[in-house]
């Protein structure tokens, strides 16, 4: 997320400059085969930008994520339409234009066919990343533009799609779940267990701002929420969130999975992602180190 802070924070003489808020991180994302990140914004090349309630994030921001190692970025969030149409169209662009892919809105029924699911290939591994969102912030859908909803049916029928495109593997970002809420709900546990029916094998969810609990086995993989990667955000629990690093190694009966959860903290006066390999010995005010320990402390009780 980009509130309007983040943005006075990254401002410089040339533009706005968000690359060392991941300095400490950029390690974790450039190991990844595939680093995909939920990017709750619209991006513009121009002027104005903003923060909350209305996202517009400029397109440095891309180029940071590009230069962390970021590989895909997942659109369909509450957020998305927050500049309309233009912003869905532009968002989509300028990722494309630094190498991100990204899959959950779509300019037209064209881009949605192209890239619903986002197929990634890798070390062998043919892998679909499908993104949905609960809603739109009551904004209504542009005529031609898509955001693809929570909706079973339709959730559905792409999984089957993904199956008969002969995928290794279909992961399923959602956003998804009620807001400052540490646990997930029963909606939650349901949707995820039709997805997993349906053949999804992996599931991660977004939206509450903070870290809920997950439910990993060898064959399914559900992470309730991830928490808040990089936001303003201050409330306990909603000043960091996790990285979950998935392992997926394919065998004669499918693919099984390993799941390692990695802690980050957001320091506010730089907003520099802080994993807890850093954040331990790093120097730290009194008041910051307190803040720190308190977080890990709290996503050491989920883990």
């Amino acid at each position: 997320m980009m509130h309007t802070p983040q943005l006075y924070r990254a401002k410089v003489d040339s533009g706005y400059d968000f690359n060392s808020c991941f300095r400490y991180v950029k390690p974790i994302f450039e190991a990844a085969d595939i680093a995909v990140v939920n990017l709750e914004t619209t991006l513009s090349a121009e002027a104005p930008y903003s923060g909350y309630p209305a996202f517009r994030a400029p397109a440095e921001l891309a180029s940071a994520l590009a230069n962390m190692g970021v590989d895909v970025a997942v659109t369909a969030n509450n957020h998305v339409l927050d500049a309309g149409a233009k912003g869905v169209a532009t968002t989509i662009d300028i990722l494309a234009k630094y190498g991100i892919k990204s899959t959950g809105s779509f300019k037209d029924s064209v881009d949605y066919a192209n890239r619903n699911p986002l197929i990634i290939y890798s070390k062998g591994l043919k892998i679909a990343l499908l993104a949905y969102s609960y809603g739109t912030n009551g904004i209504p859908i542009p005529k031609g533009v898509v955001v693809n909803l929570l909706d079973t049916v339709s959730m559905k029928r792409d999984i089957a799609r993904c199956q008969q495109m002969g995928v290794d593997c279909a992961i399923a970002f959602l956003h998804w779940g009620a807001e400052y809420s540490h646990r997930e709900n029963s909606e939650q546990r349901q949707i995820a267990a039709a997805l997993h029916r349906a053949g999804c094998q992996v599931v991660v969810g977004s939206h509450p701002h903070v870290v809920q609990g997950a439910k990993v086995s060898k064959r399914e993989v559900t992470i309730y929420s991830l928490g808040n990667f990089i936001s303003n955000q201050r409330m306990r629990g909603s000043d960091g969130g996790i990285i979950a690093q998935v392992d997926i190694e394919k065998s004669g009966d499918g693919c099984q999975f390993w799941v390692d959860i990695i802690p980050v903290w957001v320091r506010h006066r730089d907003y520099s992602v802080i994993p807890r390999s850093v954040g331990d010995t790093l120097r730290l005010s009194e008041d910051e180190r307190s803040a720190y320990r308190l977080f890990m402390a709290d996503i050491s009780k989920k883990f």
